[in-house]
């Protein structure tokens, strides 16, 4: 988001309340920057009653209500500003981002071409347009935005994250492991640059020293990446994991790790460090060099004894794991609804488990008509339980979320939900995931439209339970 910083000019009227007006302003100015967007945007409603036709103080409503994430109101605010003053060029830039807030995408991307055009030395209205490509899977037109951004600006850390995530999407991995790099330039990064008094491995023997492997962004991030810690420990270290709280007894089972710490926790000494997705950087991962093989996560006899007692062996159906809701941020169209994988219920001998945790869980409450669902998530403390859970069932179907990694880093068969912009690890066109062999990818045709997609997955779900219940006449699952 291009932030109001002052350098638009502010017309002050004439009038007795001149001074009054400008105090305003300058509070709501300062809240705002100072990430208080409640009050600043009190000071500029209030200025607003005593100057009603003031651009800038719609401009800087707008962007209130968006920190606020009030985005309908922040749209209304903005396009108020550009109808007093049409040549604002970061009203535009700023509509783009409430729009995209929305899932307009096609309307964002409008706002940005014509910011682009008010603003023609500015990488912001650039970068931000080449996102809105990309949500609407118009993959070459927003790598060339990108480029263009970094010849206004090439330190411009915004625009190399987009194209890092352009360019792994598209598969071409060495120049964008390379952009990958620049996401710790970037200010709204959401995660924190760790251990910098530390050297960085490039790679090198380790010849017996200690090196800690640190997570970074989500569960899913470093469930996937973790794979790379054998790959380390054949150089020759001591290999420690520095990881989220809840995914700690999990990556414990990973070979080549001999210790895992959780984020806040005393760390021992270590000699260098890395970032787990920095690491196919440094190994040169290409794909066909992607380190695929499955499992290399697996469950401890404490997690597997305890599901063993709460999903009991059976015969008479197949069991299929549920996830259809992710979290809105940074991608709020890879979630579902229950109600949309309504159509599974159609297929007969299954019982569905859920697998779905905070938003959506509420959804259990009420299955779609013929859907048998079980929910133990109560019993769920961290991903170990998840992973025993997993171990039990048969087959996983799950939007893009840390379960589908999961599932394919233990090698569960998983078919994997994609919206049509998909995150950039699932690459393009691809019914399969070089990650995950035991994956199948099922892609929307068109934004926002699941029932396709499901449509589309049922036969092969009619299939796997064929071939499951011919596997009954073996041994029963302990």
């Amino acid at each position: 988001m291009l932030q109001p910083d002052g350098c638009i000019d502010f017309w002050v009227p004439m009038n007795n309340l001149a001074s009054q007006l400008q105090k305003l302003f300058s509070e709501g100015s300062a809240l705002l920057h100072a990430g208080n967007a409640v009050q600043a945007l009190d000071c500029f409603q209030r200025a607003l009653i005593i100057d009603p036709l003031n651009p800038t103080l719609y401009l800087y409503a707008g962007a209130s209500l968006h920190e606020l994430k009030k985005f309908d109101e922040a749209v209304t605010s903005y396009e108020k500003a550009i109808q007093m003053a049409p040549t604002i060029g970061e009203a535009h830039n700023n509509l783009g981002n409430s729009l995209m807030a929305l899932g307009r995408f096609s309307d964002a991307a409008d706002s940005f071409s014509r910011a682009v055009t008010l603003l023609p030395l500015s990488p912001v209205p650039l970068t931000a347009k080449a996102t809105a490509l990309q949500a609407m899977g118009k993959t070459a037109e927003s790598e060339a935005d990108c480029h263009k951004a970094l010849k206004l600006d090439p330190l411009f850390a915004a625009a190399h994250w987009n194209l890092a995530l352009n360019l792994l999407l598209q598969g071409k991995y060495t120049e964008g492991w390379q952009e990958y790099e620049w996401r710790w330039k970037k200010p709204d990064f959401t995660s924190p640059c760790r251990h910098n008094d530390v050297p960085l491995w490039n790679g090198s023997p380790l010849h017996g020293r200690t090196i800690l492997l640190h997570a970074e962004q989500g569960f899913g991030d470093a469930i996937q990446f973790v794979r790379y810690s054998p790959m380390v420990a054949q150089r020759g270290g001591a290999v420690i994991v520095e990881c989220h709280p809840e995914l700690v007894q999990l990556l414990l089972s990973v070979e080549g790790v001999q210790d895992v710490v959780p984020f806040g926790a005393p760390l021992p000494p270590f000699d260098c460090q890395a970032p787990l997705l920095s690491l196919p950087r440094i190994f040169e991962t290409k794909l066909q060099t992607i380190p695929s093989h499955c499992p290399y996560i697996s469950v401890s006899n404490i997690y597997r004894e305890k599901w063993a007692a709460l999903v009991s062996p059976c015969l008479s159906s197949i069991r299929v794991g549920l996830v259809w809701a992710g979290k809105k941020y940074p991608d709020p169209l890879r979630s579902c609804r229950l109600v949309d994988l309504a159509p599974l219920a159609t297929a007969r001998n299954i019982t569905f488990y859920s697998l779905q945790l905070g938003v959506g869980s509420e959804e259990t409450k009420s299955p779609p008509p013929g859907m048998e669902l079980v929910d133990q998530t109560s019993q769920i403390h961290d991903f170990g339980d998840t992973a025993a859970l997993i171990e039990r069932l048969d087959l996983i179907i799950s939007i893009d979320t840390a379960v589908s990694h999961l599932a394919g880093a233990l090698g569960k068969p998983v078919l994997l939900l994609l919206p049509l912009a998909p995150d950039w690890r699932w690459l393009l066109e691809r019914s399969d995931s070089p990650w995950y062999p035991s994956m199948k990818i099922f892609r929307q045709k068109q934004s926002g439209d699941w029932g396709e997609v499901i449509a589309r997955l049922l036969p092969t779900l009619t299939e796997f339970i064929g071939r499951k219940r011919k596997s009954f006449e073996g041994a029963p699952k302990e």
